[in-house]
């Protein structure tokens, strides 16, 4: 049974037909033109499906949304049509352009070169007098006038590329020029290098000068002091002319000595007396509350003429054992309680203190000597000892703390813990620490290590006879005296009769700002022998007597004098 169509079916297909029949199929290849073609019926078939959906009440919304969806899946295959094809000529722009310009220049030099070839043609057959006159001036009229078209065009094409290009860089200029940048940085680093090294060979040359200016001064001084002391060396020959023999036995004994030892020959010659080592027994000074409690014993004492090494063992033991007693007990008084400890017999300790005493009052030429004798007396400070003690074990604790291996270090560390650990010294001051570190050790010129076992070693004697000792001793007396001349000229020079007590406050503070009150009442109260008493009631004293005092105590300098200010650099 052959089944019937609806009658709207019939109305839409013929409908179809008919528009189909304007539409004419594509006889060409080109894409263009079947696109064309085929969108026009798809139109024609999109009307149909409308006129469909509008019959057909049944299945209208399932249609409806298959319309939709047709149209949504085209709309969106043109805008993708659209934007490739915009893409592709924003890509190809410039290529094409400089294409349909080669292209147009080659037209028109085939164009010259055809008619050029024409024209030769025409005079080789003989026609070219007919045709010269006729096509040649409106050939030439037309082809001036595209000529100046185009020109005017190419003008402006060109005008605008050089507006659009003109801070473009061709790649060829801008390797060129990348290379040329990465060599003109290079050496850019090189001499930076270079200039580094020699801005630090330019600030190690500065310190070196300094180091030089600095020992130039010191020399000067030593020279001035030397100049101010020094006597005229005596004439040793005269002293043939007072002993027995005359100047030949003179000189056999003086033959090779120094001024001292030919001092002690000729005191020996003159007389026994003159020279206790040619006495057998001392007399007794007897018991009077004058003479110091340690001496004190009537009667002959027996000479043991000790030698310089008993001697500075014996002040070394005084010492050790003042250190485990309290500090205001006087030496005199440990003195008398050092022998009473030891000895029970009266006559035996006054055998040894009689002996020290007179083997100290020969040495006394001798540092180590020369202080305990001072303090001994009272002249100097014992402050003076304990300070030197206290510089010699923070070196050697500093030292060691940042040694390598626990017993060596270099010379270059060396100095480094040493201005470290004594900031006020000079380079000056450094270097001939380090010079007579090398020197007791006896180091070779190419050495650069230090063994601090050897150099720290003490003998029975004490740690004050090691050579680097006694240079921490001259040194620091050298900066007391430095720092007492500072002193002095603050307080006025030597016009300043008389000192009181505030005009010494205001000198230690301008010369010494970062002096607390406690060093300075210390300060004052052994400058104007004043240990106890208020300071407002201490009447002034006489310039010299407080410059003799302040040279006999403990005064070091705590800081610089003028504060070191930090500057901003922008």
């Amino acid at each position: 049974m052959q089944k019937v169509s609806p009658k709207y079916m019939k109305t839409i297909e013929s409908k179809i037909e008919s528009k189909l029949k304007f539409v004419t199929p594509p006889n060409s290849e080109i894409v263009e033109t079947i696109q064309i073609y085929y969108d026009e019926v798809l139109e024609i078939y999109q009307e149909a499906f409308i006129s469909l959906i509008e019959c057909t009440i049944t299945h209208s919304s399932l249609l409806n949304k298959i319309k939709n969806s047709y149209e949504d899946a085209l709309r969106i295959r043109d805008e993708r049509i659209a934007q490739f094809i915009v893409q592709d000529v924003n890509d190809n722009k410039f290529s094409d352009y400089l294409s349909l310009m080669r292209e147009r220049d080659a037209r028109y030099t085939l164009y010259f070169e055809n008619v050029a070839l024409q024209l030769k043609l025409r005079e080789l057959d003989g026609s070219a007098r007919d045709t010269s006159a006729g096509r040649d001036p409106a050939v030439r009229a037309i082809a001036l006038d595209r000529c100046r078209e185009q020109l005017s065009v190419t003008q402006t094409e060109l005008k605008r590329m050089k507006e659009e290009y003109a801070e473009s860089v061709p790649r060829r200029e801008h390797d060129a020029l990348d290379a040329r940048c990465s060599t003109l940085r290079g050496r850019l680093h090189a001499l930076a290098a270079e200039h580094e090294a020699l801005r630090t060979a330019h600030e190690r040359a500065l310190a070196q000068k300094a180091t030089v200016e600095e020992e130039l001064i010191e020399c000067k001084e030593k020279c001035s002091e030397l100049e101010r002391a020094g006597t005229p060396r005596p004439e040793w020959e005269l002293c043939g002319d007072f002993i027995g023999g005359g100047r030949e036995r003179w000189w056999q004994l003086a033959s090779g000595l120094s001024s001292r030892d030919m001092l002690r020959v000729l005191l020996k010659e003159l007389g026994p007396a003159a020279e206790s080592e040619h006495l057998e027994y001392f007399d007794g000074l007897g018991m009077d509350p004058v003479i110091p409690p340690y001496l004190r014993y009537e009667g002959r004492v027996r000479n043991l003429r000790l030698s310089r090494r008993e001697i500075g063992v014996i002040i070394n033991d005084i010492w050790l054992g003042k250190l485990r007693q309290p500090r205001d007990i006087s030496m005199q008084d440990y003195v008398t309680h050092y022998f009473e400890e030891r000895y029970q017999q009266p006559s035996v300790r006054a055998e040894w203190a009689y002996n020290l005493c007179a083997g100290a009052e020969q040495l006394l030429d001798e540092p180590a000597v020369k202080l305990f004798w001072g303090v001994l007396h009272g002249h100097l400070s014992e402050h003076i000892y304990w300070g030197h003690r206290a510089q010699w074990y923070t070196l050697k604790d500093q030292l060691y703390r940042h040694c390598k291996d626990g017993e060596t270090i270099t010379i270059d560390d060396f100095e480094k813990i040493t201005r470290s650990t004594f900031p006020l010294k000079s380079e000056v001051d450094i270097k001939n620490l380090s010079d007579v570190v090398k020197k007791q050790l006896k180091l070779k010129l190419n050495a650069v290590d230090i063994n601090l076992d050897k150099l720290f070693l003490e003998s029975e004697e004490g740690f004050d006879r090691s050579e680097l000792a006694r240079e921490l001793f001259r040194q620091r007396q050298r900066a007391q005296d430095q720092y007492i001349r500072e002193v002095l000229g603050a307080l006025g020079g030597r016009r300043a009769r008389v000192v009181c007590v505030d005009g010494l406050k205001r000198a230690f503070a301008v010369v010494d700002p970062a002096i607390n009150h406690i060093r300075m009442d210390r300060y004052i109260r052994w400058a104007f022998s004043a240990p106890a008493c208020e300071l407002s009631s201490v009447p002034p004293v006489p310039l010299r007597t407080l410059l003799a005092r302040l040279a006999a105590g403990d005064i070091e300098r705590v800081g610089p004098r003028h504060r070191a200010t930090r500057r901003a650099y922008r």
